[in-house]
């Protein structure tokens, strides 16, 4: 990691926390008013981590995108891109980033404690399918985290609706039947591009291995999150499965997706897809 970088990761990371904090005292003390000052705050912390990918860039000549610091990074970038256009769409939607802002605090805190080593890229890897397959992989995280901060936004305000007392916060939210509908479009999206980076990711790597399918410990993870998610979209269309069933099922899909960018590699050593020292 160049200094140039160092700076400014530390300083998107410390901006993330800070808005993460924010929202934890806006529901707490009631008071919407602070909420569109997070979103202004996570603004300007996209921009400095923005410019933390560019000097990691230009430093080792190809865009983040190999072991754990750089996914924590990258995928995180998608995440808030993801947040900041939803909510700039919606205003009500800029609270996604109650749920979705705490995950890439941790990500990204994870991730640096991961030896972001600089790493040219390997001859053998410089393949389009290759920009392919990770493009359509942090589509689909950044999709499926949006579906899970959906979730959380519906069972806090499901929760508070029969309770009976009211917090003004949540009433800055979607009404709880855009939320359902909302965690379906977006677990539809991710599941779409979660298909074509599996199918980018099998062409790549019968260039690279002489093989579609390895059975790879990450591949096979990949498999059991696509599969989670299609079965989401099944029990949604065919059973009629909404509301708060709906919702802790895009909230518990989302840990495969974790399970398969990170989980692996911390545990597993021999993976394939590990191109990178830690």
């Amino acid at each position: 990691m160049s200094n140039f970088e160092m700076i400014f990761f530390w300083i998107s990371l410390v901006i993330y926390s800070l808005a993460t904090g924010g929202y934890i005292y806006s529901f707490v003390f009631k008071n919407p008013r602070f909420m569109p000052k997070m979103t202004i705050l996570i603004l300007i912390g996209f921009l400095t981590h923005t410019i933390a990918i560019c000097a990691r860039y230009q430093a080792q000549g190809h865009l983040p995108w190999s072991g754990d610091y750089e996914s924590a990074m990258m995928g995180g970038w998608f995440i808030i891109a993801g947040t900041l256009i939803v909510g700039w769409r919606n205003k009500a939607l800029q609270a996604l980033a109650t749920a979705s802002v705490p995950l890439v605090v941790i990500m990204m805190g994870f991730g640096v404690m991961r030896n972001p080593v600089l790493t040219p890229m390997a001859a053998s890897l410089k393949n389009y399918w290759l920009y392919i397959h990770v493009y359509f992989a942090w589509l689909a995280f950044g999709a499926y985290t949006l579906a899970m901060a959906a979730g959380v936004l519906y069972l806090m305000k499901r929760k508070s609706s029969k309770s009976g007392v009211v917090n003004p916060s949540y009433e800055r939210f979607p009404s709880l039947d855009r939320l359902d509908e909302l965690i379906f479009r977006y677990v539809v999206f991710g599941f779409i591009t979660d298909t074509i980076m599996i199918a980018a990711g099998a062409i790549w790597a019968k260039d690279l291995w002489g093989s579609y399918w390895s059975w790879d410990p990450v591949e096979t993870w990949s498999l059991i999150s696509w599969l989670s998610y299609g079965i989401c979209i099944h029990l949604r269309i065919t059973f009629g499965w909404r509301n708060e069933r709906l919702a802790w099922l895009a909230i518990a899909a989302l840990s495969t997706v974790i399970i398969s960018f990170f989980g692996v590699t911390f545990v597993v050593d021999s993976s394939i897809h590990t191109f990178q020292v830690r």
